[in-house]
């Protein structure tokens, strides 16, 4: 063929504009053209399915029901003929739909027979024999294969539950819609025509490689040609063109992408580089806009769903994290956790994570975070024989500086997120790192740099999975979490196809196209970063909190769940103590193993990364979670009360015989109990006498009494003569209030604001009165209520932004009257009106102290209780005290195990992005010899910035729950003036604070319980703090799961100990021989038995622990 002399009809060069916008016409299924291009041959045939019949689930107790398919009689069902049209509902409600099919004889030779089903909502179908075969969306997946045993063409029945709720429940603007309906749109079965549906996937990615490639690339142009010339090639009348466009798309894609076939290939076989490693996944919420009680059906929906696409296809691998969802999958659905199993033996369905929930670091304190990994970990192992390497969380709100040692401590050294991809001030500047702790612990960081983990495979996804990695010269390979997620689903079949074309472009499009690959794992991906960074010594690291610039206000909303939060750590931090030093002392005591571990089980739950955080629809508080946690808190008490009668024994009550029920590892001085002539009539009795009790001002039939302990745990009834420095509350003539306890002075505006407090005994004055921006010009001084306007860009109860510090009113016009005045505190109330809607009253008081010497202060600081009843729109309500500790750069905020520093500056947009921050039970504000400490009792969010300390109480966000935090409110928190820097007076006062003696005094007659609590001591600087005492997880009565199961009868104690303020210390640990300790092992946090360590003949044991460690001993008790 020879070129030709003569050009008798000259070309034109095609417009590229025109001819890309043109390529959206041959695959829409609307417009005008839809019938004279690809989706005319969608389907070769497709009927009706006819004779629908449905029937609505009854509600049980008002409440919608959800029975299970083998719960359900369908023989006896009234049944109501339905078809398209018919309407679901309302919000919430379960339909069970029976429809029954025949395939057509010369259908069975065709490679896809379908079910379209599109109710509008999420819906699963089962075969007649209730097994669940795979979820609709009502939107994303409405087709179902039918699988080969059911291809027959005999008439058979499938049910279809159907949930009346979408994948994102039913709206969270406020409150779900309680009245929303789901139309059913369609039910038919289908014959598609697979060769279409494969060009549709063909030149989906292929339009996608024409847009979005980069203009001056030959990849560009020839993408964009080639679909010009399918489009030519097309004949709406001759379904023989889809051939034909297939032939053509083959010039871009290869031949390979009908089967896993197309990941053996590479654009240069002999460096097989992988660019981006593809993992399907489809993250769900275990509750957000919906409750626990669908999350549990959306798992069964998303997960079998997920079985039947690895059926299909050979190289998809699908990881799930969560093990309370792998529990209740078990619990519901137990033949598709069957199938769970097979697929993991084939590397198909994989667990991963090792947390029990995908959980809020900011908040749980450091044991609830090892008991997330625990109860991850043990069921995990249980049920799949392997501990998970990495912790998966993907989506979650901030990210503790304690979580690389906690990892360590579980086994754990890689780490998957996401979310700081959202950061709305400063982009964090990894991707793929080291992170290292307070402690020094690493971990080795991945976040996918698509910037999500429910990517849609699209050709956008794989190029950003590239082009957005920060860290490119390190290690040049990223992850792609594919699937629908939050409300579950998971990938589809269009997903990997499109993945499948987008390797298949990238085989033939060399470097341009990053290479996407299917059928390696998780761990194979983590596998090539440490091989390619020297074991990750080459990596970046960050150090420190990674801080999320973003749902700041996660700290503070849902006031009651935080409450809830602090109160059940501390409960089962008690019953875990108390149960473990009954079964020791009794052999007629069982272990009450298995409530424990549900409790466990419930709070870890609640610690999920929506719950704890505040940001969940009303329902999932109000229906489940309050509940849930009002039952932990009293089953726990039961607990409690059942091993104290175990611990202390029966006798005549009197005083010599009495303890109370300390749980702290330290001895309490100073304590103020109060004793209730209602619930302890024999005791108020026996206390009532002026030499030791006053009256409460609050209860008329209750007793206030100071009771300490000595070194042997026992109790000492304090005298009120014995106080040495006494409370004490007097007016002024101008109307201002002191009060005072020899010690410390606060003086009180008449209008409730404190003006001074002054440390008498370091001759400090502590209250700043300065005139600021922050603090007014009016009444300046501490214990300031401020109310915010709190109106954010996005989501609510998530956010609260920093133009909101700006727009405040300092709450003043205070009214105070005196409260009580006797040696033992004294106090005054403080009543503030908010608004027409809204009002506190605060009772600030002070404690007389029996003090050996002046600077023994257990209790030396000033106490604000607080009532609110809040009923406010957008406002955040916070207090703050501005202080005399003028130079401070950094100040100090407790987290799990020990403190995180912050800048109490704005010099740089990374400090001005952390304007409100999470602790937990104090922070700190310290020069070189002196500083100020705020304790509290269920708040977590706050900020220090220059001398100002500000606490933050209630918040009043109207979505996704427009009654969150509207009510009454009680909480404590307190002003804590010290000197020297931050030391453990403040970590201990924390705990103190805490951990109320809220047993009281009960009979312990032969000191049995003071000596079962003081046969474990701590002998060390208080910097050590011996925070957990709890039996052995794998003892013979306390364990609970077969791959743990044990022949050995003998008895553990294990000891949690951390290092709190960030210095190297040694200690002693002494047993006393009541415990009969037979050996000692220094364990990770699973309890796993390391290195025996040595004690002596007198049962002491020498341990050095570095600055922020946490170490776990296991003592082995003689049987």
């Amino acid at each position: 063929m020879s070129y030709d002399r003569y050009n008798y009809q000259p070309n034109f060069k095609p417009v590229d504009h025109l001819f890309d916008d043109r390529l959206r016409q041959f695959t829409d299924g609307g417009g005008q053209f839809h019938d004279l291009n690809l989706p005319k041959f969608y389907y070769l045939e497709k009927i009706g399915i006819g004779g629908l019949k449905s029937w609505r689930v009854p509600d049980v107790d008002g409440k919608t029901a959800r029975p299970l398919f083998k719960d359900i009689d369908f023989d006896n069902l009234e049944w109501e003929n339905i078809g398209p049209g018919y309407s679901f509902g309302p919000s919430w409600k379960s339909f069970w739909v029976k429809l029954e099919i025949e395939i057509p004889e010369h259908w069975l030779s065709h490679e896809i027979i379908e079910i379209d089903w599109d109710s509008s909502s999420e819906a699963l179908i089962y075969d007649h024999k209730g097994l669940p075969l795979q979820a609709f969306t009502g939107g994303e997946r409405n087709l179902f294969r039918i699988p080969h045993k059911y291809r027959v063409t005999d008439r058979q029945t499938f049910y279809i539950e159907v949930a009346c709720n979408g994948m994102f429940g039913n709206g969270a603007d406020g409150h779900p819609d309680p009245n929303r309906y789901f139309r059913l749109n369609h039910a038919d079965l289908g014959l598609p025509n697979m060769e279409a549906r494969r060009l549709f996937w063909d030149f989906w990615i292929l339009g996608d490689a024409a847009r979005e490639f980069p203009g001056g690339r030959w990849e560009k142009y020839q993408a964009a040609d080639v679909c010009t010339k399918i489009m030519d090639a097309f004949d709406p009348d001759d379904v023989k063109s889809v051939a034909t466009g297939r032939k053509l798309a083959q010039k871009l894609l290869g031949t390979k992408v009908d089967s896993e076939l197309v990941f053996d290939e590479f654009a240069n076989n002999e460096i097989r580089r992988i660019d981006v490693y593809g993992i399907g996944n489809c993250h769900i919420d275990t509750a957000w806009e919906w409750p626990f009680a669908e999350t549990k059906r959306k798992i069964v929906r998303s997960w079998t769903t997920q079985l039947r696409l690895a059926d299909d296809y050979p190289e998809y691998v699908f990881v799930a994290s969560q093990m309370q969802q792998f529990k209740w999958l078990k619990q519901y659905h137990p033949e598709i956790y069957s199938l769970v199993k097979e697929k993991y033996t084939t590397n198909q369905f994989l667990p991963i994570g090792g947390s029990w929930v995908e959980n809020d670091t900011n908040l749980p304190n450091g044991e609830s975070l090892l008991r997330q990994f625990l109860l991850g970990q043990r069921y995990q192992f249980n049920e799949f024989g392997f501990y998970s390497n990495i912790f998966w969380l993907p989506d979650t709100f901030g990210y503790s500086s304690q979580i690389p040692q906690i990892c360590q401590l579980v086994g754990i050294s890689r780490f998957l997120t996401q979310k700081l991809s959202w950061n709305n001030i400063n982009q964090f500047p990894l991707s793929t790192f080291n992170w290292k702790g307070l402690d020094g612990s690493q971990v080795l960081v991945h976040m996918p740099p698509a910037n999500t983990y429910t990517a849609g495979a699209h050709f956008g996804d794989v190029v950003r999975s590239q082009q957005q990695h920060k860290n490119l010269r390190d290690i040049p390979t990223g992850l792609l979490l594919f699937g629908h997620g939050d409300g579950g689903g998971g990938p589809t079949e269009e997903m990997i196809e499109k993945l499948r074309r987008c390797r298949g472009l990238s085989n033939t499009a060399g470097g341009l196209m990053p290479t996407v690959h299917l059928g390696n794992t998780v761990d194979d991906f983590y596998e090539e970063v440490l091989a390619k960074s020297n074991n990750g010594a080459d990596l970046p690291t960050w150090v420190g909190e990674m801080y999320l610039e973003y749902h700041r206000g996660t700290y503070t909303t849902q006031a009651r769940i935080k409450r809830f939060m602090r109160y059940g750590e501390v409960k089962l931090h008690d019953v875990e103590l108390v149960t473990a030093l009954a079964s020791i002392k009794s052999k007629h005591y069982k272990y009450p193993a298995e409530k424990i571990l549900a409790l466990w089980e419930d709070l870890c739950l609640c610690q999920f990364h929506d719950v704890v955080p505040g940001s969940c629809i009303g329902m999932v508080y109000y229906d489940e979670v309050y509940p849930m946690l009002d039952e932990l808190v009293a089953n726990a008490d039961k607990l409690i009360d059942e091993a104290l009668e175990v611990l202390g024994g029966k006798s005549t009550i009197n005083l010599d015989n009495l303890t109370f029920f300390n749980t702290l590892p330290w001895n309490r001085n100073n304590e103020l109990l109060e004793i209730s002539q209602t619930q302890q009539p024999e005791l108020y009795q026996l206390i009532s006498n002026d030499q030791v009790s006053v009256r409460d001002v609050y209860e008329k039939d209750t007793k206030l009494v100071s009771v300490s302990t000595n070194d042997e745990g026992k109790l000492k009834l304090n005298s009120i003569e014995d106080i040495k420095y006494p409370a004490s509350v007097t007016q002024t003539s101008d109307g201002q209030f002191i009060l005072s306890n020899e010690l410390i002075k606060a003086t009180i505006s008449s209008t409730g604001i404190i003006t001074s407090l002054y440390d008498i005994v370091n001759d400090r004055e502590v209250i700043a009165t300065e005139s600021t921006k922050q603090t007014g010009d009016g009444i300046v001084g501490g214990n300031q209520y401020l109310i915010f306007d709190d109106e954010p860009l996005n989501f609510p109860a998530w956010d609260t932004e920093l133009y909101s510090l700006n727009k405040f009113k300092l709450l003043s016009g205070g009214e105070v009257t005196v409260l009580s005045n006797n040696k033992l505190k004294s106090s005054i109330l403080v009543k503030i009106k908010i608004s027409d809607r809204s009002y506190l009253e605060t009772e600030i008081s002070i404690q007389g102290l029996l003090a050996s010497k002046p600077d023994d202060q257990d209790f030396n600081y000033i106490k604000f209780k607080t009532f609110v009843r809040w009923h406010e729109k957008y406002k955040f309500l916070k207090v703050q005290f501005p202080t005399t500790v003028y130079t401070a750069t950094q100040a100090n905020y407790e987290t799990q195990f020990g403190v995180t520093q912050r800048p109490t500056h704005w010099n740089t947009s990374w400090e001005t992005a952390k304007f409100e921050v999470a602790h937990h039970k104090f922070m700190d504000l310290s020069e070189f010899n002196y500083g100020v400490s705020v304790i509290n009792s269920s708040k977590y969010g706050g900020a220090i910035h220059g001398n100002l300390i500000r606490l933050s109480l209630l918040r009043s966000p109207k979505a996704p729950d427009d009654q969150a935090d509207m009510g009454d409110h009680t909480f404590e928190y307190a002003l804590y003036p010290h000197k020297g820097y931050l030391g453990s007076d403040t970590v201990k006062l924390g705990y103190n604070f805490n951990y109320k003696i809220e047993k009281h005094l009960f009979e312990d007659p032969a000191s049995s319980f003071s000596k079962l609590i003081n046969s474990i001591k701590l002998e060390a600087p208080e910097n050590l703090i011996l925070s957990h005492i709890k039996r052995g997880e794998n003892d013979y009565d306390v364990n609970q799961y077969e791959a743990y199961k044990t022949q050995s009868t003998e008895k553990s104690i294990v000891l949690r100990i951390y290092e709190s303020l960030g210095g190297a210390t040694s200690g002693l640990l002494k047993f006393g021989p009541i415990l009969k300790v037979a050996k000692v092992f220094k364990t990770n946090g699973l309890e796993e038995e390391g290195v025996e360590v040595e004690f002596n003949d007198k049962y002491e044991l020498p341990i050095s622990l570095k600055a922020f460690d946490v170490v776990t001993y296991k003592v082995v008790l003689k049987d």
